[in-house]
C-alpha cells in the first residue's frame, strides 16, 4: 500500500449536502442495447476539454504517475490562478505555502483530464446521508474508460471511497477532481490543505482494490472518477475490458440521532404562500421528485420530515427510485378529504408503497423512518402485514397520541401510496 501526501494550500468556496451522484441502475449495456445515444444522459461532453488547471511545472513528478493529457485551458473563476503554481485564498501561491526542509514531499498530483481524451460515462444516481453504501456497475459496452460521480461531502465527515474489481482483468483507479477539474488525487497522490484532505489509501495499482479517505473542512462537490491504471498509463486511449465489473463503495463516519430532522439547503424561507411554504426542488438531486409547485406548500415541518425521510430513504435502499412527493395541498382538481392544513402529504416508492408488491421490507423500513422523525401523526397504507410491524415499532419509540388512536391504518384508496401526517404547529395530531 502506497501512502504519499502533498501539502496543497488552496482556498475553496464550496457549498452542498450529503449525497452522491454517479453511475448506476441498468448498466451501460441496457442503455445502449436501447438504440439511445452513445453518450448517455448526464454523460460529460468528451469533445470538450474539462475546465483544468495547468499544473506547475514540478521537475520531480513521478514517472509512475500515469501519462496525463498537457491541456491548455484558462482558469475558473475562483480566485485560483494557472502558471507557476495554485493560488491559495489569501493570494500567495502554492510555492510559497509549502514550507521548505526535507520533510516536506515535492511531489503534487498529476493533473489529468481524461474526459477529454478518453470516453466519460455518468447515469443514475444514489445518496448516503450517513454511513455505507454500495453500488455495482459494469463497463460492458466497451464505450467507455472513465465513470463519473459526484460526491457531495459534508464538512468535517470522513468519506471512504472505494473500488473493487468484481471480473475482469484490469486495476481499479480513483481519481479525485474538484467541481472545476483541478486533479486533487491521481490515484497514488493526494492533496491536504487547510480547506480539504484526500489520502490515498490503497492505489488499486496491482490489485483488485481502490481506497481513498476525504475530509473537507467545509461542505465540498468533488468528482469521482473511476477507471483502470491501464487507462491512466496508455493516456486515457484503452479502453476498459466488456467484461469488466465493480463495485463502487461509499462510507460517511457519521449518524443520524432518531429525531434529528434534516432541511433543505435551498430552501426559501420568503417564499411563503397563504401562509406556506414551498417544498424545493431536490439538491442533491436524485433524493425526490415533486410535482409543479402548485401543488407543492406544506408547514414547514412537513417539508422537513419529507427532506428527512428522503435523505436516509437514498441511504437505505440505494437501488430503489428516490420518493416521489405528490399532493402537498389541493391542486389540479384533486379532490382531497384532508390536504387543506400543509400537515399532509402523498408520496409513492415503488414497491414500497404498493400492498401488491410480496416483499413487505422495503415499506416497513420506509414508515419507520417516518416514526424515527418523532414528528409523524400517522400514516394510511391498506397492508395489514405492515401494519402489524409498524404500529408496535412506533409505540415502542413514542408514548404521544397518533393520527385517530392509530399510527398506521387502512382507509379505502390507499393501495398504492402512503398518505402521511405530520404533526400541527401547535403540537397535536388530532
Amino acid at each position: 500500500m502506497r501512502r504519499r501526501i502533498w501539502i496543497w494550500m488552496i482556498g475553496c468556496a464550496i457549498a452542498a449536502t450529503l449525497a452522491l451522484v454517479g453511475c448506476g441502475g441498468t448498466g451501460e449495456d441496457e442503455r445502449l442495447d436501447a438504440g439511445q445515444d452513445s453518450t448517455p444522459s448526464g454523460a460529460l461532453d468528451t469533445t470538450s476539454t474539462l475546465d483544468t488547471f495547468d499544473a506547475p511545472d514540478w521537475s520531480s513528478t513521478p514517472s509512475d504517475a500515469g501519462d496525463s493529457e498537457s491541456v491548455d485551458a484558462e482558469s475558473p473563476d475562483d480566485g485560483l490562478t494557472a502558471g507557476d503554481g495554485i493560488a491559495t485564498a489569501d493570494g500567495s501561491t502554492a510555492d510559497d505555502a509549502v514550507p521548505s526542509g526535507d520533510s516536506t514531499p515535492s511531489d503534487p498530483p498529476q493533473q489529468y483530464t481524461p474526459c477529454s481524451v478518453g470516453t466519460c460515462w455518468s447515469s443514475l444516481s444514489f445518496s448516503a446521508a450517513c454511513g455505507p453504501a454500495t453500488l455495482d456497475e459494469n463497463y460492458s459496452s466497451g464505450k467507455y474508460n472513465v465513470h463519473v460521480f459526484s460526491v457531495f461531502a459534508k464538512a468535517d465527515v470522513d468519506v471512504e471511497v472505494t473500488l473493487k474489481r468484481t471480473a475482469g482483468v484490469w486495476n481499479p483507479a480513483l481519481i479525485v477532481q474538484d467541481a472545476q477539474g483541478l486533479t486533487l488525487g491521481d490515484g497514488e497522490l493526494g492533496v491536504l490543505s487547510a480547506a480539504i484532505v484526500v489520502e490515498v489509501l490503497e492505489s488499486g495499482r496491482d490489485s483488485d482494490l481502490a481506497r481513498v479517505k476525504l475530509r473537507a473542512t467545509s461542505d465540498v462537490t468533488l468528482k469521482i472518477l473511476l477507471t483502470s491504471w491501464q487507462a491512466i498509463d496508455s493516456g486515457f486511449v484503452d479502453p476498459l475490458p466488456k467484461e469488466a465489473t465493480y463495485t463502487f463503495g461509499l462510507v460517511k463516519d457519521c449518524e443520524l440521532p432518531t429525531g434529528q430532522l434534516l432541511s433543505p439547503p435551498n430552501f426559501d424561507p420568503q417564499d411563503v404562500v397563504g401562509g406556506y411554504s414551498l417544498l424545493p426542488p431536490s439538491d442533491p438531486p436524485g433524493l425526490y421528485t415533486k410535482k409543479k409547485d402548485l401543488c407543492s406548500r406544506g408547514t414547514k415541518l412537513l417539508i422537513d420530515v419529507l427532506y428527512t425521510v428522503a435523505t436516509n430513504w437514498k441511504q437505505l435502499y440505494p437501488e430503489l427510485a428516490p420518493i416521489s412527493i405528490l399532493d402537498l395541498n389541493e391542486c389540479d382538481g384533486a379532490d382531497h378529504e384532508t390536504h387543506n392544513d400543509g400537515t399532509h402529504v402523498d408520496i409513492v416508492v415503488e414497491c414500497a408503497t404498493d400492498v401488491s408488491c410480496a416483499d413487505i421490507q422495503p415499506a416497513i423500513d420506509l414508515a419507520k423512518l417516518f416514526v424515527d422523525t418523532g414528528q409523524t401523526c400517522g400514516i394510511i397504507f391498506n397492508d395489514d402485514a405492515v401494519q402489524a410491524v409498524v404500529n408496535p415499532y412506533f409505540e415502542s419509540q413514542f408514548d404521544y397520541e397518533p393520527w385517530y388512536g392509530t399510527y398506521m391504518r387502512t382507509y379505502v384508496g390507499h393501495e398504492g401510496h402512503f398518505h402521511v401526517r405530520v404533526k400541527k404547529p401547535n403540537g397535536a395530531c388530532n
